[in-house]
């Protein structure tokens, strides 16, 4: 294996905060092992090297090689502009690459979901173009800020009924998630009796169903209760693909993500890496509170 891998996986551990005990947890090796690797004593098998590529959201290419993921282009957004009343939105331009774990930070009204609903299509802006390099229809998936439930199903219906539409057969995988998600107690109540918290927990099983490419959450912990918060984040983790999520949860940013977009004045002010960030001494909150002043 070239020389370049012992450097990635150091590298890559080290952004992503894990230690050798907890990165040898996830592999079902030991400490020992992880430490080899990084210094070049011995190679990791083909089916840890494609676990390592999964833990650190990067290709085989990345991971051994070193070559960037950025070749992936998912979706670029080109001059997206939208105005109601007033403009919101100004001269939007934005690349989102795969295996990207993106943060969209602004103020209420600065346009966070205005962006989405562009971005799935539910808004049309004047004179951009959104330009996909997926097959939108099957690789994106989207938990909106409202939840788009019905109310007279009941829970297990109405997973039932978006499984049958993503074209997921899988009840195993859905009756884990109910039970992962507390909700298993729920299956045969009406969507319409939950709480506002067991509605969001709802809305994020029928949104991440299926595997996506792109996976789009605006607000997704709002209203959840802080055992589903925890629970929702170590979900996340494991999803493939490119995550955006539009949240103030900013301890979660420092861990989980690696890029954060600052919208402000119906701009992208800032596009920056967390990495960054952390090299600057600053938590995601503080240069937040600075940014966005």
């Amino acid at each position: 294996m070239q020389d370049i891998f012992p450097q990635q996986l150091l590298k890559l551990r080290t952004e992503k905060q894990l230690s050798q005990t907890e990165l040898a947890r996830r592999l079902y090796v030991s400490r020992q092992a992880v430490s080899k690797w990084e210094n070049g004593d011995a190679d990791p098998s083909i089916d840890k090297l494609i676990l390592l590529a999964k833990i650190f959201k990067v290709s085989l290419d990345h991971l051994i090689l070193g070559i960037p993921d950025h070749n992936n282009l998912i979706l670029q957004l080109n001059h997206i502009a939208m105005t109601f009343n007033t403009p919101v939105l100004k001269d939007i331009n934005l690349s989102i690459f795969n295996n990207e774990r993106i943060a969209l930070l602004g103020s209420n009204g600065a346009g966070k979901t205005t962006l989405v609903k562009i971005i799935e299509g539910a808004l049309m802006p004047t004179n951009s173009t959104v330009e996909w390099q997926i097959n939108k229809k099957d690789s994106l998936n989207i938990m909106p800020q409202n939840d788009l439930l019905i109310p007279a199903l009941k829970v297990k219906e109405q997973i039932t009924l978006a499984a049958q539409i993503s074209k997921v057969n899988n009840s195993e995988k859905i009756n884990r998630l109910l039970e992962q998600f507390n909700l298993k107690s729920q299956q045969n109540t009406l969507v319409a009796k939950l709480s506002g918290g067991q509605k969001r927990r709802l809305s994020l099983i029928v949104s991440t169903l299926r595997q996506s490419k792109l996976l789009i959450l605006d607000e997704p912990t709002v209203g959840m209760d802080l055992e589903s918060i925890d629970y929702f984040w170590q979900f996340i983790d494991q999803v493939t693909g490119s995550i955006m999520v539009i949240t103030h949860d900013f301890n979660q940013i420092d861990k989980f993500f690696s890029r954060v977009l600052l919208l402000k004045d119906g701009q992208i002010s800032y596009d920056v890496s967390v990495k960054e960030i952390h090299q600057h001494n600053q938590s995601i909150e503080q240069w937040y509170r600075q940014a966005n002043q």
